[in-house]
């Protein structure tokens, strides 16, 4: 038995930031036949779930094609077709194939195209038949598309926030080929839709986990798969919406039913949904109130795991007017002022001017001060998060500079901090802090939640908001909750 996988992964916030070009998945993760495997092979990620089920199961996988670049602007349409073409080639040039499976995102867009993830799906579809078993893996932050579920057996999306198991999913996913070829299953689809634009929400407790609960209550009723969708809010395009997927065994009837149900207790209970979180100061006042360290507080709207840039100074500014003298941030995107303080090196004292190089009108304007530089790193290490565990971030150069009692983090790439892996590098153990601040929504739980005496998000103004009316769309279907009053759900 041989099995095509392969992974276009890119989640869009046409929102902001200049379009994306092939360039920056090419630079961030571009991988051609058996570089998959080296890429993947012992990581906790779609791929690698889907490399050790191919081992288990004794299926031969055959790599074909992957390219990733984190959250960003919209695809450029040039490079979306450099991408599409290089993963239909590879599924051709793969031979006899009996299955393929694709790991996806399912909120990407490129230059006239709201739902790449769909065009995908119908595009392999169109060149391997009607008859094979096409599975997609797919985040929870997606938009779930007719296109979608026309064209796949199978839609297999992360249950959890942060994305813990996008491992699991990845191994299910050959496994429910595995027994689709053999003829033990045969999955059908339901899609329900909601008109709902869910802020980030976790998880791992809270309504989404109630909403889980059930999801996994009509699993053991025999439905292969039940997924609540949350959708991604931090784009604009009219297929934005929360949703429900049920898989069933050859029963379109019963992946109904499930879904339905489901969706109708997110609907009954979504103002449970409704996120409404401090600012900077009032998180640090709280933050100090509390005995026990380290208390972690998230600067959700810079997000750069959303499409935020991670430039802000909001948190940082906050933290450094409060004079703390026992606290950590890391890390805030500043490529010159990382370049900076390489350049003078350990040891200096340097006049800086961290972040709001982007957007300083939104995000915050730069922040002007005396600096001491304690580190410089190339950015390097390995993941020890469950969320992609085992797998190399590369932050390019980083410095670690004291700015009165605060030591702040600067890298050169825009990315969310997921793990302590970042304060590690540059010998900060985060234990030993009373307050650590940094750029993410949720997933920083699945490394701090462990050690977090307290976290505490903060909303301050930008491009990743929880607070949704902040954004100014222009082209989603309205009415919508929590945008508009009295939406009905139809």
């Amino acid at each position: 038995m041989r099995i095509a996988i392969g992974q276009i992964m890119h989640e869009t916030n046409t929102m902001f930031g200049p379009p994306t070009p092939v360039e920056e998945f090419q630079r961030q993760g571009w991988d051609t036949g058996t570089e998959i495997f080296d890429e993947d092979t012992g990581v906790r990620s779609y791929l690698g779930g889907m490399i050790d089920a191919g081992e288990r199961h004794n299926v031969e996988i055959v790599p074909t094609f992957s390219a990733n670049a984190h959250p960003s602007g919209t695809i450029e349409r040039a490079a979306f077709d450099t991408m599409l073409n290089n993963l239909l080639d590879g599924i051709r040039n793969a031979g006899e194939i009996d299955a393929v499976c694709v790991s996806l995102h399912g909120a990407g867009s490129a230059e006239g195209i709201d739902d790449i993830e769909g065009t995908i799906l119908q595009a392999i579809r169109e060149q391997i038949g009607p008859d094979k078993p096409l599975i997609a893996t797919l985040d929870l932050h997606c938009h779930s598309t007719d296109l979608m579920i026309e064209n796949a057996t199978a839609l297999l999306t992360v249950h959890e926030y942060p994305h813990v198991d996008s491992y699991e999913r990845g191994y299910e996913a050959i496994e429910l080929a595995v027994r689709t070829i053999t003829g033990t299953v045969n999955p059908v689809m339901h899609l329900t839709r909601l008109p709902m634009a869910i802020a980030p929400i976790t998880s791992f407790h809270g309504p989404a986990r109630k909403v889980n609960e059930r999801c996994w209550e009509w699993e053991e009723k025999g439905l292969l798969d039940v997924t609540f969708v949350h959708g991604y809010p931090h784009t604009d395009v009219p297929i934005i919406s929360a949703s429900v997927i049920a898989v069933a065994d050859g029963d379109p009837e019963f992946a109904k039913q499930a879904s339905e149900d489901v969706a109708n207790m997110i609907w009954e209970m979504r103002e449970e949904f409704r996120t409404e979180l401090p600012q900077p100061a009032a998180a640090i006042t709280d933050a100090l109130t509390h005995e026990g360290q380290p208390v972690v507080i998230a600067e959700v709207s810079d997000n750069p795991g959303g499409g935020s840039p991670g430039s802000g100074t909001h948190l940082l500014r906050a933290m450094i007017e409060a004079n703390l003298e026992n606290a950590a941030f890391g890390f805030v995107y500043d490529p010159e002022t990382a370049e900076q303080a390489h350049d003078a090196g350990v040891g200096a004292t340097i006049e800086v001017s961290i972040g709001g190089k982007i957007d300083p009108d939104h995000l915050g304007e730069a922040l002007k001060a005396k600096a001491y530089v304690k580190a410089v790193t190339d950015g390097r290490y390995i993941t020890t998060s469950p969320m992609g565990q085992g797998g190399q971030r590369d932050l390019g150069k980083m410095a670690r500079l004291v700015v009165g009692g605060v030591d702040v983090l600067v890298g050169s790439e825009s990315h969310q901090t997921i793990d302590t892996g970042p304060f590690l590098l540059h010998g900060i153990s985060v234990e030993r802090y009373k307050v650590v601040g940094l750029k993410s929504q949720n997933h920083f739980r699945a490394g701090y939640e462990p050690i977090a005496a307290k976290i505490i998000r903060t909303d301050p103004p930008g491009w990743t908001t929880s607070n949704l009316k902040q954004l100014n769309y222009q082209r989603i279907s309205r009415p919508i909750w929590p945008l508009d009053e009295g939406v009905e759900r139809g």
